[in-house]
Parts: C-alpha cells; structure tokens; sequence
C-alpha cells in the first residue's frame, strides 16, 4: 500500500518537473505530457463528440492551449484533471454549436417551405448569411476574432479572454462593437438581422 501512495507522489512530482519544463518552452517536456495524455484524452473526446476527427482536432487544441498558456503553468495543480477539463468544455461547446447549427438550419427549412412562392424573398434570405460575413470580414482584426470565436465556436466572454490573453471587459467591448457594426452593415444592406 505505501508503494502506491509513493507513486502517484512521484507521478505527481514528475507531472510539476514536465510542467516546469513547459514553462520554460521545454519541447521534450510538452512532447512527454502529450505522448502520455493523448491516448488517454481522445478516447473521452470520442465519446461526448461520436466524431473521431473532431475529436482528435479537441484534444489537439488543448494541448495547443497548454502549450499557449505555458507562462501560467504554476496555476495548474492537477494536469489531468486541467487536460479533461478542457477537452470536456471544448467538446461540449462542439456539441452546443452543433445543435445550434441544426436549429438554424431546420429554420431555414422550415422558412423554405412556408414561402416558395415568394422568391425575392427566398433570395434575400439567402443573401443575408453572405452579408452578415462580408461584415465580419470588415471588421477590424481583433474584433473580427472576438465575434467568430463567440458566434462561431460558441465561447463564453471568459473563455475567449483566456484564449486571446485579454481581459474579460476588452473582449466584451469588442464583441458589443462587432455586433453593432455587423448590424449597421446589414441594416444598410436592406436586410433583417437574424
């Protein structure tokens, strides 16, 4: 019995040399970390998912955001514990954005239906999606990040601010200037905004 305890101490300590080697840009450390966690995190990541590819592309990131945030390391107690958190919360906002897309596109569906016969109106429908990304497209780089991360890949304000490096408050000004300026763009188009 005290064999186990002093291993998962020396697994412990071996996890804050590897972290302390990340922090100072130890490739050979973050490579031990991924070469051991990645058999162990894509099998989590195919469950909640259903989608290997997907997955795969999750547990990347996350050890892409390890490697981003390798300065902080300090703040990471418990390395498999931050890893799973972290694919979890990404896999799971993969899964809000899904069913937010299959909402949008039963609307579309649904709109379609209801009014083939109205086809300028069809067509204006169709055309606000291009305008909407003609209008992110203008938007200046930084606030063109913030917007796609909170309308396409689903992130809450925190976690785009812990992406980006920024304040919770800059992100949230970006955001509300983003949409304010893709609503004028689409407004000034004659379109509706969705």
């Amino acid at each position: 019995m005290p064999r186990e305890g002093d291993g998962m101490s020396e697994h412990l300590l071996q996890e804050q040399s590897l972290l302390a080697g990340i922090g100072a840009s130890d490739e050979r450390a973050f490579g031990e970390i991924v070469r051991h966690y990645f058999p162990r995190l894509l099998p989590f990541a195919i469950k909640i998912t259903k989608n290997r590819a997907v997955a795969e592309d999750i547990v990347q990131e996350a050890f892409l955001r390890l490697w981003q945030h390798r300065a902080e390391y300090e703040k990471i107690r418990f390395l498999r514990a931050w890893l799973f958190t972290v694919v979890s919360n990404l896999s799971l906002t993969y899964i809000k954005r899904l069913a937010r897309e299959g909402k949008f596109l039963q609307h579309l569906r649904d709109f379609a239906e209801t009014s083939r016969s109205d086809v300028a109106e069809q067509v204006q429908y169709r055309e606000s999606g291009t305008v909407i990304a003609r209008a992110v497209q203008q938007l200046p780089p930084q606030q063109q990040q913030v917007y796609r991360l909170s309308r396409y890949d689903g992130l809450t304000i925190p976690e785009i601010a812990a992406q980006l490096g920024l304040s919770s408050n800059t992100v949230k000004n970006h955001l509300v200037r983003a949409l304010q300026s893709v609503r004028d763009h689409v407004r000034k188009a004659g379109l509706f905004w969705l």
